[in-house]
């Protein structure tokens, strides 16, 4: 009974989560170069300036843009507003939600508008949606930043040194200095077993799955509680956005999401591919996807260039049009000739002819003239 209620209340969280995903896919960010070279930030379908010259580096999450100008200062645009941050970074990494960065061997995180100091004496560092995890080389400690609280995961005071992490979106696989491989979730640490009979392992959004010696057995920790998926070793697997796909001994291709397994395809896929709630895979040369439980046909052919975010796919078909799936259909955006494409949040932009940029975006195009 008590697991019975457990995977209910499970359940409500995840179609809550779906819920917020929606929400968050709302949030979409890009920038055009106008024929001055003018930065203009897309902002939801909102278009302004925000810099004169080009920008030396940048990286776009779902909600934020962040960049070094062309002096180098250090900026973020986030909720309409433009934060000068620093006037140099040695380093940054934008995920969808949050931005984590460093000044030499100082360490910080860029969250909903505000900064926060994570570390003066920075190691290593690594940064996902929803978790940063690092090393502070002066506690010796490993340590994580989640929903605005710093957590100890590990003292290594005695071995002075990181063991191996694994990150997901908002989960954390890692090995402690006894040499044991735990889980980081939620705020708890789970332990999942001695660390040399961990055989594979990826992480996800709100699952974990991997293969433990010597039984060679396939599980998951879904939402905080281990489940065993299949009694053998799968030939491949690869997480993503709350499921896992995996190729059983079979040949089969199979996805583990909501508590239960489904078969995919009976025929092995040539290739298979998963970001975050999409995962595109080709079948007897067919070009498919499967997002939320469905599959679909989206070409006779295997198309060469083709990006994903989010619940959206862009793609170039074979007579060149460029094609975006937005999770229901399939739509035809450009007859031109496209230079490159880039998937931001769930909009794609694109570059044909001279200088010329697009944005589609909930069914329209923004142009940079």
């Amino acid at each position: 009974m008590k697991n019975i209620l457990r995977k209910i209340n499970v359940l409500c969280i995840i179609i809550l989560a779906s819920i917020l995903v929606t929400q968050l896919h709302s949030q979409n960010i890009s920038f055009f170069y106008d024929y001055l070279n003018n930065v203009e930030i897309f902002d939801n379908g909102n278009i302004k300036q925000i810099e004169h010259l080009p920008l030396k580096t940048y990286q776009v999450g779902n909600n934020s843009l962040a960049y070094e100008d062309n002096a180098g200062n250090f900026k973020i645009y986030h909720n309409h507003y433009l934060h000068n941050v620093s006037n140099f970074v040695s380093a940054y990494y934008t995920s969808n939600n949050l931005i984590g960065f460093n000044m030499n061997t100082q360490l910080k995180v860029f969250d909903e508008g505000a900064q926060k100091n994570l570390s003066i004496n920075m190691k290593e560092y690594f940064v996902n949606d929803d978790v940063i995890v690092w090393f502070d080389d002066f506690e010796k400690m490993l340590k994580a930043y989640y929903k605005k609280e710093i957590y100890e995961l590990d003292d290594a005071l005695a071995t002075g040194t990181m063991n191996k992490v694994i990150l997901g979106k908002n989960i954390v696989a890692f090995v402690d200095s006894k040499n044991y491989m735990n889980v980081f979730y939620e705020g708890i640490i789970d332990q999942i077993c001695f660390a040399e009979r961990v055989k594979s392992i990826a992480a996800g959004r709100d699952i974990i799955a991997f293969v433990e010696e010597p039984v060679n057995n396939f599980q998951v920790y879904y939402f905080g509680e281990f489940i065993e998926i299949e009694d053998f070793e799968p030939i491949s697997y690869k997480t993503g956005d709350r499921f896992v796909a995996f190729i059983d001994a079979n040949n089969y291709l199979k996805v583990f999401s909501n508590y239960k397994t489904q078969t995919i395809s009976f025929d092995k896929p040539d290739f298979y591919e998963i970001k975050d709630e999409l995962m595109v895979f080709g079948v007897q040369n067919y070009f498919k996807v499967y997002y939320n439980g469905k599959v679909f046909t989206l070409e006779s052919y295997i198309p060469d260039d083709y990006k994903m975010n989010n619940n959206v796919l862009g793609y170039v078909d074979q007579m060149g049009n460029l094609k975006f799936f937005d999770g229901e259909k399939t739509t035809t955006i450009s007859y031109e000739s496209i230079i490159d494409f880039q998937i931001h949040g769930s909009l794609i932009k694109y570059k044909f002819g001279v200088n010329s940029e697009q944005i589609y975006y909930n069914g329209k195009t923004y142009k940079n003239d």
